[in-house]
């Protein structure tokens, strides 16, 4: 396998040689060019001309030096390099293919004989190889097709064979699997190795396995031997390959640069003889210009004298020339006086375009050119200026007869109407379009065809839109509109409300029929006046003239119409009449804008309809059609702006106006009582200008003393009453998409009005709503509490007492937390695709800046909301607190902790100077009992109104609040025996498990129920419970490093037997003065005591 890899390599190596010899070469020939040598080209000798030997004589020094590896040199295709056919290089390229291998054998053999005898089909090479090749490609052919039938047979033995025979079967079956692993790899799934465990399964013995391993041996030599063969051919055929590819590319570049240089020749003679072919071609066309010319004047001459004779003839005898007799036909041909031109109705064309030159002539007397022609004597005769003058009259009254009958022929065939079929051959009783088209080239010959574009607009109008002109109902509309009080009562009403519907309806139905009729017409605008004297903006001009006609006429058009129906639903001047109009509003757009489209639609169409006829202008004609359908569809959009411009202002302002009413009537209909609004600056710089000022709503907060006095929960704070504003905000936002369009069709003008109507929501719920409830909540709250001190304990049967803060005041909270997110997320609806809310809209439209605005206002109302709350829920915390030093100090103070009542109103020592012998009848004191149930009962309430982070914060601090309420009277007032440290024990626990209901910083209850033990230990082992049993202050142990030294020794302090009654008075006792010394302590409470030690917010 070593032998095969070497002769892949050196295969590979002799395949590369050629490369780098044309790589070398090719460097060669770029030093020379910069050194500004003479570069040798492909195939030329550098060392001899090609013209100096001949070829078949001749071997080149290169090809004894290189051998195969010399880059083939070119003879036959250099003499055919002027040569520009193809077929004849390629055979010259052949030629020099045979010389350049005749040249690798004659030199190889030092034969010249050989370059001229030198055949493909004689070389015994080549031959071989080929036959080598061909014999190869079988065995692979014949390997691939029997690779399962090969791979099967190695795992098959012969027993009927003897061991010898088996023997050679195995080594022949191997030898046909290592062939297919040498040539077909992918062919067989096993590696060498496999190969190898195959062919020595079964062989157990030395010899023969010796034996096996020889002969696989000399069969892997022979594949060795073949396969480098195969290698060689390979390279050989490679090389020979390559040489030809060379040749026949320089052939092909040959072939390229000539064809290249004839191009250029061809170019340059086309620009030497072509300009003077353009410049005769252009002399041509102004020589046939000006014989047109002459040919027009001759006939405008002719005409001219025709209309100056019938003129002047007319003068002399006195006797009118009935001209518009003639012209419309009334007088019989053989009896008119006028040239046939003007009185035949088939001539109709050419007489216009007569009468238009005539009167073009008429027209410029009066030009600087014919001043100075009569200046200069070109009137000789003194009567020319009155023959022009009776000339110029005939030739008006002429053209206007003309026009009239042109009119009046295009009235009938218009009014004779039929189907709009414009194939080439029309139906019967389809219009006749063409004979339309005919008379409106003609028509437009005078005055661009303007009397023609009104009397077409008016037939249309008339004709299609007869509802348009009803005046009697329209006068009906106003005259009831404008005396409200006919009829009188109830009845006049809902026959209004039913005449606005009906009203609504034929409107809805008439831009239909606009869109219908206008779609039509367009076609028919396509077909007529398309190509009307070749002017493709005529359509334009006439399907502008018929559309401002239909929408902006100032009586009749669809803006007065609208117009008409909005001011009859003004003259109520209710609030139900403004729902009618904002619905009125958006049905109205909503139908424009589908009219509006349609009509686009229908102008798009006019292009296809205005190129049915092929002409050779068709490019120049297309783009000139394609102008005027955009032109005509910017003059539609412009028209749709205007409809709704309008419109929009006054349904934004009517909008947030009616969005604040509902919102303020759903407070009143309960009987809230509203706060007049603060008076706001207009913007006089708009009222000068005329523009209408964008509504601001007013702010009207519910009255304090209203709230202060009435059931918040069962008044501002309903149900029905917290939802309703919000469907009132949701039906706006659907009539504002519909306004103004959705996505980004709608844009900033979308962005902007949503943006209007989420502020006006964000501050009616929040300073007009809300907010003061939330501020009446706390303000209710009174923080003082009762002077006479409870009675306890409390009966927990009844209701426990609300320490002031009644459970109304969580739930209003609670609803006020649900009515907040609600409008989070029934109105913004952050990341909600399709719910149609504020947060969709803006983010469909694409409107930022309004996005941005949108984002504060929604910040600013949940940020005020939250620290109104906060307050309220401070002023809460602060309530109990006050009620529980009330029930703690005021009602613990006035009973012994065991239940007793005081007997001496002169003890002072507290409610745990229990004396020795008493009866413990309760678990905990009256005090600590009491308090825990009223907290239990009011943790409830809190849960449900505070989110859990929210009664975490809320939870801890009351019970930092508690703890600084009990301890410092602990230390200042009370003095402890060992009976009464077993009922404050119980207290401690009671109190640091109704703390832990919530919140997690409860570390100052874990201090003071390990500094409660010191009240219950004897004083002898006091010491080792302060510092540890080493009784070393500084070891870290003991009460002195969980508690405190200070804290510890105060705590210490308030022992019923720390100080001993002597004759001098009051003194510490024996056993405290020695454990102060043991220690080395100084008493803390010699001096005052610093109670900011004791606070539950200290870290020890």
């Amino acid at each position: 396998m070593e032998k095969i890899k070497d002769a892949g390599r050196k295969g590979r190596v002799s395949l590369s040689k050629s490369e780098k010899i044309s790589k070398q070469r090719a460097e060669e020939d770029g030093k020379d060019d910069k050194e500004g040598k003479k570069t040798v080209k492909f195939g030329d000798s550098p060392n001899q001309p090609l013209s100096d030997y001949d070829p078949l004589e001749v071997i080149p020094e290169e090809y004894r030096k290189h051998g195969v590896d010399t880059e083939p040199m070119l003879h036959y295709i250099r003499e055919r390099s002027e040569d520009e056919d193809l077929e004849r290089l390629l055979e010259a390229a052949q030629r020099d293919v045979r010389l350049h291998q005749a040249r690798i054998k004659a030199a190889a053999a030092n034969d010249t004989s050989l370059l001229g005898e030198y055949d493909f089909s004689k070389d015994t090479q080549f031959i071989a190889r080929q036959e080598r090749r061909r014999i190869r490609m079988e065995d692979v052919k014949s390997l691939t097709s029997e690779a399962n039938k090969i791979i099967c047979e190695l795992d098959e033995d012969k027993k009927n064979l003897t061991h010898t025979e088996r023997t050679q079967v195995k080594l022949a079956r191997w030898q046909r699997a290592l062939e297919l692993y040498v040539y077909c790899p992918s062919s067989l799934s096993m590696d060498l190795l496999g190969l190898l465990e195959k062919l020595l399964d079964g062989t157990s013995e030395e010899e023969e396995l010796s034996e096996v391993l020889s002969q696989a041996y000399h069969m892997c030599s022979a594949l060795v031997d073949s396969t480098q063969q195969a290698v060689r051919d390979a390279t050989d055929d490679a090389a020979m390959a390559e040489d030809a590819y060379m040749i026949r590319l320089e052939a092909h570049r040959m072939f390229a640069n000539n064809a290249l240089r004839r191009s250029d020749e061809i170019q340059s003679q086309f620009r030497t003889n072509g300009r003077a072919a353009l410049q005769i071609g252009h002399q041509l066309e102004f020589a046939e210009l000006k014989r047109a010319q002459c040919e027009s004047a001759a006939i405008l001459i002719r005409h001219w004298w025709t209309m100056e004779q019938l003129a002047e003839s007319e003068d002399i005898s006195g006797e009118e020339l009935k001209v518009n007799e003639e012209v419309r036909g009334i007088i019989p041909p053989q009896s008119c006086r006028m040239d046939p031109l003007f009185t035949v109705p088939e001539r109709s064309l050419e007489a216009s375009k007569a009468l238009k030159q005539l009167r073009a002539v008429v027209k410029s007397r009066g030009n600087a050119a014919t001043a100075a022609a009569a200046a200069s004597g070109g009137w000789s005769d003194p009567n020319s200026g009155r023959r022009f003058d009776l000339t110029a009259k005939l030739i008006r009254r002429t053209s206007k007869a003309l026009e009239q009958r042109l009119l009046n022929r295009f009235a009938q065939v218009y009014s004779a109407g039929g189907s709009y079929d414009f194939s080439e051959k029309p139906r019967s009783g389809s219009i006749n379009w063409v004979h339309l088209r005919e008379l409106a080239q003609a028509l437009m010959m005078f005055d661009s065809g303007r009397n023609l574009h009104q009397t077409y607009v008016d037939m249309v109008i008339t004709s299609r839109f007869p509802e348009l002109f009803s005046v009697k109902k329209k006068e009906k509309v106003r005259s009831t509109s404008n005396n409200p009080s006919a009829g009188g009562g109830e009845d006049s009403d809902e026959e209004m409300d039913f005449d606005m519907d009906a009203t609504r309806s034929e409107l809805s139905s008439l831009f239909h029929r606009v869109s219908d009729v206008c779609t039509a017409e367009f076609e028919l605008i396509a077909h007529v006046f398309g190509r009307t004297g070749g002017n493709e903006e005529m359509t334009l001009t006439v399907a502008r003239a018929l559309l401002q006609r239909v929408i902006s006429d100032q009586n009749n058009g669809l803006q007065s119409r609208i117009s008409d129906l909005l001011q009859s639903i003004d003259r109520r001047g209710d609030f139900d009449a403004g729902a009618k109009k904002l619905d009125t509003f958006v049905v109205i757009h909503e139908k424009a804008a589908g009219l509006f489209h349609l009509l686009r639609d229908a102008a798009e169409k006019m292009i296809i309809h205005s190129h049915t006829v092929n002409s050779k202008d068709a490019i120049s004609d297309y783009e000139s059609t394609l102008k005027s359908v955009t032109a005509l569809k910017q003059f539609l959009t412009s028209q749709e702006i205007a409809l709704s411009s309008g419109h929009r202002k006054g349904y934004l302002n009517l909008e947030l106006r009616l969005l604040h009413h509902n919102c303020c009537a759903t407070l009143q209909d309960i009987g809230c009582v509203l706060d007049r609004p603060k008076a706001r600056s207009q913007d006089l710089s708009l009222a000068d200008k005329g523009i209408l000022e964008e509504y601001r709503a007013p702010i009207l907060p519910i009255n304090s003393r209203y709230l202060m006095t009435c059931d918040i929960l069962l008044g501002p704070l309903k149900s029905s009453v917290l939802r309703q504003p919000l469907i009132f905000a949701t039906d706006s936002l659907a009539r504002a998409r519909l306004m103004f369009g959705d996505g980004k069709k709608g844009g900033d003008a979308t962005a902007r009005v949503i943006t209007s109507i989420f502020n006006q929501m964000c501050n009616f719920y929040g300073p007009a709503y809300l907010y003061p409830i939330v501020q009446a909540l706390g303000e209710k709250l009174n923080i003082a509490a009762p002077h006479n001190p409870p009675q306890l304990p409390f009966d927990e049967i009844d209701a426990a007492p609300e320490l002031g803060v009644p459970a109304h005041f969580w739930v209003a909270l609670e609803y006020i937390h649900t009515n907040a997110k609600s409008f989070d997320r029934e109105l913004w609806a952050e990341n909600r695709p399709g719910s149609g809310r504020v947060w969709e809209i803006l983010h469909t439209t694409g409107g930022h800046s309004c996005m941005a605005q949108a984002r504060k206002y929604r910040i600013q109302f949940f940020a005020e909301l939250e620290s109104r709350g906060e307050a309220a829920i401070h002023r809460a915390l602060q309530t109990l607190s006050e009620h529980i030093r009330w029930i703690l100090v005021s009602g613990g103070e006035s009973m012994f902790a065991t239940g007793g009542n005081r007997f001496f109103s002169g003890a002072t020592n507290g409610p745990y100077a229990i004396p020795t012998g008493s009866s413990l009848e309760t678990p905990n004191s009256p005090a600590v009992k009491s308090l825990t149930f009223c907290l239990r009962s009011q943790f409830v309430n809190i849960q449900a109104a505070l989110t859990p982070t929210s009664l975490s914060a809320f939870w801890s601090a009351l019970s930092m609040r508690l703890y600084d309420i009990f301890v410092p009277r602990l230390i200042q007032h009370y003095t402890i025996t060992q009976v009464g440290a077993v009922i404050l024990s119980r207290d401690v626990e009671a109190l640091r498990s109704v703390s832990m209901l919530a919140g997690t910083n409860h570390a100052h209850w874990d201090n003071l129920r390990e500094a409660v033990t010191l009240y219950m230990t004897p004083p002898g082992a006091l010491k080792s419970m302060l510092v540890g049993p080493e009784g070393d202050v500084n070891s870290g142990k003991g009460l002195f490093k969980r508690v405190g030294r200070y804290q510890s020794l105060v705590f210490m302090s308030r022992r019923s037997d720390f100080r001993a009654k002597t004759n001098q008075g009051p003194r510490k006792a024996t056993w405290v003065v020695e454990l102060l010394d043991q220690l080395g302590v100084p008493d803390p409470t010699d001096t005052q005591i610093n109670m900011g030690m004791f606070a539950a917010e200290r870290k020890n």
